[in-house]
Parts: C-alpha cells; structure tokens; sequence
C-alpha cells in the first residue's frame, strides 16, 4: 500500500472524530483543545522523559559504585604486592582442594571451578562481595598461588563483582 492509501483511510476514520468536535460550542472546544495539550505532556513525560531519567540515576549510580571499588582496589594494590613479595609457597600437597575451602572461609561462593592437572586451577564467582574477593585473593598470593590471569567486572548490585581467575602454583 502507498502512503496516499493509508493517509485516505486515516481520513476516513477520523472524520467521525472531526464531526463530532466541530459540533461542539466553541467553550466545549477549548476545554477539548486543553485536555489534549495535558494528554500530550503527560503522555511526553511517562514515554520520554521519566525512563531517560531513570536510566541516567541508574548510569550514576553503577558509576559511583565502580569508582568505590576503583579507588579501593588502588588504595590497596599497594599493601596487596608487598605482601606477594618473596614468599615462601605454604600450600599443601592438596593446594586444589586448598582453593575451594579457603574461598568457603571468605564467606565467597565459586560457580565453577576447573582443575587443569595439578598445577592450575580456573575459578569462577559471580555477584560476590568486591572486597572478599580480592583479600581472598590476596591470602592465596601469601601462600604462593600466582594469579596467572584475572578478569574482575563489576556486579549488578553495588560493592559486588564477577570474577574470573587461573591459579597456579
């Protein structure tokens, strides 16, 4: 169909409508004229301008969030590599089963975790405390587990993150 099709059926259609309002006394036609105007505004604020504000809150918000856990992870990055430095490995020959136990003591939750033979293991934690995180991480660097790979995001709820890592001993 062509646009001259649908402009004569929407002719068509509102005609009635038309009628209808010109049949009105000039006093009903304002008041119509009014109504339409606040059906307009508000009808502009529910469809455009409160879900612009919402998102741009939440943007805000998940900002902040991750700015916190920047400038945490900065002031702490310092005290984290001095404390990896030159020390002696202290797992046990079960340094595997070591990982999941002392993430339990964290208070942490891993979603998957992948031994890779006796030298490394992948782990997985989604929506788990940022700061036990990386302080769980930091007591297996003490013990001489290398973090040979990390991937931290941030989570869907604030002071939460994902995190993807490979240790090796």
């Amino acid at each position: 169909m062509s646009l001259a099709t649908y402009q004569q059926q929407l002719q068509q259609r509102l005609t009635p409508l038309v009628q209808w309002y010109q049949s009105r006394e000039p006093r009903e036609q304002k008041v119509l004229q009014l109504l339409a105007a606040v059906f307009v505004v508000v009808l502009i604020y529910w469809l455009i301008w409160a879900p612009s504000v919402n998102a741009r809150d939440q943007a805000l918000q998940r900002y902040v969030s991750n700015t916190q856990t920047l400038e945490w992870i900065n002031a702490n990055a310092a005290a984290i590599r001095a404390a990896s430095g030159g020390k002696a490995s202290t797992l046990p020959r079960n340094w595997v089963g070591e990982v999941s136990r002392s993430a339990n003591a964290y208070g942490l939750t891993l979603k998957n975790f992948t031994p890779d033979g006796n030298t490394s293991v992948r782990i997985q934690m989604e929506e788990q405390p940022a700061g036990q995180s990386i302080l769980w991480l930091q007591s297996l660097q003490e013990k001489g587990v290398q973090i040979t790979n990390l991937e931290m995001t941030p989570g869907d709820k604030s002071g939460t993150a994902t995190v993807r890592a490979t240790l090796q001993q």
